[in-house]
């Protein structure tokens, strides 16, 4: 295909971008859609066959005409957005035309383009420091608002007053439309983003903050649900938008409250059916759309300056291109938008069908439907009956089988694709069968579809979801609610298989909308009619998702609860009942809970697997235990464990396998205090091609080897003496974290590799910068482990060493990092396990440590100082060594040793050959320097 570029009416086609705009405005199409328009622009006026679009835009791929089908109509949708594109894709027997002129141009980057006109008209700059920013999740409108220029201009100025406004109505009156056109203009004001929160599937109001976190792309701690969202938006200029409130209003209200009285520069837009009754609202009842009173000889030039009647004849338009609104059938189309009160989604319902019955029949149709519906009254319907009766009219026009498949889709509580859609519809039809009812629901605009990513995605409008539901209850809703949960097991199985191929980015992106139906299927599953083990899979198999989205605290919330359950009916299957305990023990670890549960599950599942022979099974349970074991200074036991696997993996013939088993032994050497053999196997770990590749990636609880190797070690080229290098590795894992996207990796690195060696090494100031970052980042994903280690560091950088006393005390591994990095303050429990036998990373150190203590008794304490130095050489821990060597060198000095002092420190001093500028070294050159000039 060529890449010209094209005009036709409002629009301009840029080929080489591969982008349509809408005058200066880029609109969002994907790759499909995009090919089809260009292929019937580049023809336009000639037909182009089905068979032909279909095999030039899925070139190798099979595919169902009502693909085709539902691309175009949702063409036809954004096409609607400009004065004459309505009518711009014609339906022809046999394929499609084009029917707009076209017009070559001058090549377009959507890149240069100059800001929307959209945006200026909001009162916005043009250009500058607050252009307008990538950052925002806001859904595509597919079509322009009719008849709402005023309010979207109103809100949008009263955006610069008003702190917090909620646009209130009854259920389709196009709230949510009005909202997001009000944010779209908005978007040149709010540099640091604009953020959509779909609150419709909620269906716990204790969730509302969970939700707006995860929206943000952050987690909450449970203990302080506000501190996280607090910390991520502080200083930021922000525009939430909640979307539905009216079903959670209470608990959005003491939120925004809570927020807006906190975040200065933060703006609020919520959409509700009822206003919130906060403080600081100012609420804007958005009415119907305008519609004439009177229908005696309205003529069709006339009717279209309403509001109401031009939003019916497009919809009509966009869903058959032979509609043409006439003298003869304005008033009639008058008195079906009089009679649906003006309601934008009630007329696009009628309007819809139009293809079908036509304007005369849809007229009857409603006057019968709405007279029994309403005990005979036919006009002035209450506006919050006159939706629930156009539903209700439109779903007894659907033939059974499509009433029967809306039913099931309402099963769907976000999102969802075309083969999620067949797989809830179950067996009744072939695949075919079951698209073809879906398109059909999509062209009467009962469905919507976004065709801007890499697959179009199906959504029920949350009006026409809670009507389906309704409906749904009354006939096979556990059937439908089964093969729901199914159909998102299988969903998330195919999503770790592409975990292992996909880049973290594109990965989370592109699974991210199963987690409201994976909620939605948890609710059922673990309820008193639901389906308890397929909950259990659930929860196992979608570990990843809820870690790629940081929701660890809801993770770890249903995990509990789930355990709690499963307590009176066992899991039967070996496999399963070991991957639930797997996550379980990582869910439990990374939100803080006691190690002993922690060890208990991963225990657990590794004596089920060797009962049922289960390899991988055991493997994963040993890699828990590992990481409990060495991150909570059992390192003896790490290195157990790590024997264990090395002795499994042995008939394992995987490049993961191997890559794992290098990564245990690198921590459990490193953990007993040999860095010699630590190294060899985290440098053959990063010398890996496959690892360079990030192929393959483990599935589980694994974050990039990249990462996780060079929190190790960076540690241990520090102990090994090489401070310039130990930085320089610990540097790359942050990048490689930053552009993981995750915050589990960014916070682990930090946590035990970047700020322990820039504290080792005396870089303050560096290390108060990367614990700033490591208190707002766990505390934001709930990473209360990590949260930990951050506290302690601030409140010694600070000077406040007493309030971390607690935390040091729970936590054996935090312990001995503190005793390094603060040795006049090191605890005793860390300073009496030297006294126990064994050697550990920091013997050396805690020894020397506790010889400072006792330097007036000095026979005691250079017999102290001689163990460290041995224990140091043993462990190749030059770090140590020096540390040791300038305290005895110091206390010779006191007892006029001065040439055995100079002797041994310059003996250490004089095999460093970098870090020169570190505290350390300049402490040892401080002795040296007098004696050597």
């Amino acid at each position: 295909m060529s890449a010209a570029d094209y005009a036709f009416g409002e629009f301009r086609l840029a080929g080489e971008s591969r982008t349509l705009l809408l005058g200066d405005e880029p609109v969002r199409l994907g790759t499909r859609a995009f090919d089809i328009l260009r292929i019937l622009v580049e023809r336009a006026g000639t037909v182009v066959t089905t068979d032909e679009l279909v095999g030039l835009v899925w070139p190798d791929v099979v595919v169902e005409e009502t693909n085709l089908r539902v691309q175009v109509g949702a063409l036809r949708k954004v096409l609607a957005r400009g004065e004459q594109g309505q009518r711009a894709i014609e339906t022809v027997p046999r394929g499609y035309r084009f029917a707009l002129p076209v017009a070559s141009v001058a090549s377009v980057d959507a890149s240069d383009a100059p800001e929307s006109p959209a945006a200026n008209e909001a009162g916005g700059p043009p250009s500058g420091e607050h252009a307008i920013p990538a950052l925002h999740n806001l859904p595509a409108l597919l079509a322009t608002p009719v008849g709402r220029a005023e309010a979207i201009t109103l809100l949008t100025n009263s955006l610069a007053e008003h702190r917090l406004i909620t646009i209130a109505g009854p259920g389709g009156v196009g709230k949510t439309t009005v909202a997001i056109a009000v944010a779209r203009r908005c978007l040149g004001h709010f540099p640091d983003g604009v953020c959509f929160i779909d609150l419709a599937s909620l269906s716990d109001p204790n969730l509302v903050t969970s939700a707006v976190a995860s929206a943000l792309g952050i987690g909450v701690l449970p203990d302080e649900p506000l501190a996280g969202l607090l910390s991520h938006l502080r200083k930021k200029r922000v525009l939430l938008l909640l979307d539905t409130c009216e079903h959670v209003v209470d608990s959005v209200a003491t939120l925004v409250e809570a927020l807006l009285s906190r975040l200065p520069e933060l703006r609020i837009l919520a959409t509700s059916r009822e206003v919130l009754r906060a403080a600081g609202e100012w609420a804007h009842h958005l009415p119907s759309l305008s519609h004439p009173s009177w229908t005696d000889g309205l003529k069709a030039a006339d009717a279209l300056a309403y509001p109401a009647i031009n939003l019916f004849v497009r919809t009509a338009q966009a869903s058959t291109d032979q509609f043409e609104l006439n003298d003869a059938d304005a008033a009639t189309v008058a008195a079906i938008c009089r009679r649906l009160d003006g309601m934008p989604l009630a007329i696009e319902f009628a309007a819809a069908r139009v293809g079908e019955l036509g304007v005369r029949e849809i007229a009857a149709r409603l006057d019968d439907r709405f007279g029994v519906l309403t005990q005979g009254r036919r006009t002035a319907l209450p506006r919050h009956k006159t939706l629930a009766a156009t539903l209700d009219w439109s779903y007894q026009l659907l033939p059974p089988e499509e009433q029967e498949m809306l039913r099931q889709l309402s099963a769907f509580r976000g999102a969802f694709t075309a083969d999620a859609a067949v797989a809830v519809a179950g067996t009744s039809w072939t695949r075919s069968a079951a698209l073809t009812h879906l398109s059909n629901l999509f062209a009467k605009s009962l469905v919507t579809a976004d065709i801007g990513g890499e697959t179009p995605l199906y959504r029920l409008l949350d009006t026409t979801r809670a009507f389906g539901m309704q409906k749904l209850t009354e006939s096979e809703s556990h059937d439908v609610s089964q093969r729901h949960a199914a159909y998102v097991l299988a969903a998330l199985r195919d999503a770790e298989i592409d975990y292992e191929i996909t880049d973290t980015r594109r990965w989370t992106e592109r699974h991210r909308h199963l987690i409201d139906d994976l909620r939605d299927a948890l609710d059922w599953a673990m309820s008193g009619s639901g389906d308890h083990v397929l909950g259990a899979q659930l929860l196992a198999n979608s570990v990843l998702l809820w870690f790629a989205l940081s929701l660890f605290d809801e993770y770890a919330h249903r995990m509990k609860a789930a355990v709690a359950l499963l307590a009176t009916m066992p899991i039967a299957d070996p496999a399963m009942s070991c991957r639930f305990r797997d996550v379980f023990g990582h869910a439990m670890w990374q939100t803080g809970e006691r190690i002993e549960t922690v060890v208990g599950a991963f225990r657990e599942a590794l004596e089920i697997a060797k009962g049922a022979s289960l390899v991988d099974a055991q493997l994963r349970a040993l890699w828990g235990l590992l990481v409990a074991f060495g991150h909570n200074g059992d390192y003896e036991e790490a290195l157990a464990i790590s024997k264990q696997f090395d002795v499994l993996a042995s008939n394992v013939d995987r490049p993961g396998v191997e890559l794992t088993r290098r990564r245990m032994a690198t921590l459990a050497l490193h953990g007993i205090g040999d860095q010699a053999g630590a190294r060899v196997h985290a440098e053959r770990v990063l010398e890996d091609a496959a690892i360079h590749a990030n192929k393959p990636r483990q599935r589980g609880i694994q974050f990039d080897s990249r990462i996780g190797i060079r929190a190790a070690l960076s540690r241990i080229l520090w102990l090994q003496g090489f401070p310039k290098q130990a930085w320089a590795c610990a540097h790359e894992g942050v990048e490689l974290a930053r552009a993981f996207g995750q915050a589990l990796p960014l916070c682990y690195i930090i946590t035990v590799g970047v700020v322990p060696v820039a504290l080792w090494t005396g870089a303050t100031s560096t290390a108060k910068e990367y614990t700033e970052m490591l208190l707002t980042s766990s505390l934001e994903h709930y990473l209360v482990r990590c949260h930990a280690f951050a506290r302690t560091y601030h409140a010694n950088l600070e000077g406040h060493f007493d309030a971390c006393r607690e935390l040091i005390a729970a936590d054996p591994y935090l312990a001995d990092i503190m005793a390094t990095i603060d040795g006049p303050r090191a605890s005793e429990a860390a300073l009496a396990r030297t006294a126990k036998g064994g050697e550990t990373w920091c013997t050396a150190e805690l020894l020397r440590i506790r010889a400072t203590r006792i330097l007036d008794r000095a026979e005691e304490a250079e017999s102290l100082l001689r163990q460290s130095l041995d224990i140091a050489r043993r462990q190749q821990a030059l770090s140590w060594e020096l540390r040791t060597a300038t305290t005895l060198a110091e206390l010779w000095e006191r007892g006029n040793r001065h040439t055995e002092a100079h002797d041994l420190l310059a003996a250490v001093y004089d095999r460093f050959t970098e870090g020169f500028d570190t505290q350390d070294l300049k402490r040892a050159n401080a002795i040296l320097r007098p004696k050597r000039y």
